[in-house]
């Protein structure tokens, strides 16, 4: 039995994306529960529980149905993909099980607007990655497309929730894109080997080698949006002090991984920047208030911690190292 739920979670890539991916997408969701006061306690539980199951199943779907497509490729570097182990049935069965899991979120929020919406992200989610689309081979537009199918797109059905969640929605969702970009640059610039092996076309694969500016003009203009974030939606003097910590702790990880580890801190994937903020300290902060006044939210906010715990660890570690040894 455990044999078979680690399988599952192998086959999903759950550890790529629960930390790293979910807390973010629901920094929106909880800032709107946050400006409505009226709102119900069941009709708050209700929604974060059917918006979970959404996007946890739709990650499982984006990773699983890409896997799908990369059987032969991936057979031909010697790279792991339990996708390519099982029938073609087997995987499609799969597939439309992960599919199903917008279901509770559709029953919640019965609009036609819903069923649009939902069926856009899921075919954003699989366009990347099958034929006759296959993005991640076209580009800039795979960039591009991957991006928004990661923190941008899957947001969309949150305005079927009420139209008051637009303004924070779009907000979130352009950080969501520079940082879903910044990624992708970052996982095709890791993966140039394999896929120069396999013939995958990707745009590093081709020669482009702007990477670097790139990457850093998305942490900028993440930046820059996350203080607005910030700024506009949490006042209080928690958020200051959390975000002077999240700033001196990146100060840390970058002496250590650019002089102790020797590797590029925007570049590697050793300590990757600001993650922590969107997937931690940002929805902590958000949630404290909201738990001050509804003990149900320290369910939140104990999952949170559970969820971030190992990464959290080795941040800090990363963090704590450049002070015991930054003389070596």
């Amino acid at each position: 039995m455990i044999n078979k739920f680690e399988r599952i979670i192998q086959m999903l890539r759950i550890r790529e994306w629960l930390f790293s991916k979910i807390p973010f997408m629901f920094i929106p969701l909880v800032l709107y529960i946050s400006s409505e006061p009226s709102i119900l306690v069941k009709k708050e539980l209700l929604l974060c529980v059917t918006y979970f199951v959404y996007i946890f199943f739709f990650y499982g779907f984006g990773y699983a149905i890409n896997d799908y497509s990369d059987r032969e490729i991936d057979k031909k570097v010697g790279k792991m993909n339990i996708m390519g182990e099982l029938s073609n049935i087997k995987s499609i069965f799969i597939l439309m099980i992960l599919v199903m899991g917008c279901i509770p979120f559709i029953i919640v929020n019965l609009k036609w607007q819903t069923f649009i919406s939902i069926g856009f992200v899921y075919y954003w989610g699989a366009a990347y990655s099958i034929r006759p689309f296959r993005f991640k081979e076209r580009g800039i537009a795979g960039l591009l497309v991957s991006s928004l199918a990661q923190r941008t797109i899957p947001l969309l059905p949150l305005l079927c929730i009420s139209v008051d969640i637009w303004g924070v929605l779009v907000l979130c969702g352009i950080l969501g894109f520079f940082i879903g970009l910044r990624y992708i640059l970052i996982h095709q610039y890791q993966d140039i080997e394999n896929d120069r092996k396999s013939g995958t076309s990707t745009y590093i694969s081709n020669g482009n080698h702007n990477i670097a500016a790139l990457v850093y003009l998305c942490f900028s203009v993440e930046c820059g949006l996350l203080l607005l974030l910030w700024f506009l939606y949490t006042l209080s003097a928690l958020s200051r002090i959390v975000l002077i910590i999240c700033t001196i702790q990146m100060l840390m990880s970058f002496y250590t991984v650019h002089n102790l580890y020797r590797k590029n801190y925007f570049l590697s994937y050793v300590c990757v920047p600001l993650e922590d903020v969107y997937n931690f300290y940002f929805p902590l902060v958000i949630a404290f208030p909201l738990a001050i006044q509804n003990p149900i939210w320290w369910i939140f906010i104990l999952l949170l911690i559970l969820i971030s715990a190992s990464k959290m660890i080795d941040k800090w570690k990363i963090a704590i190292f450049c002070i015991t040894h930054w003389r070596n």
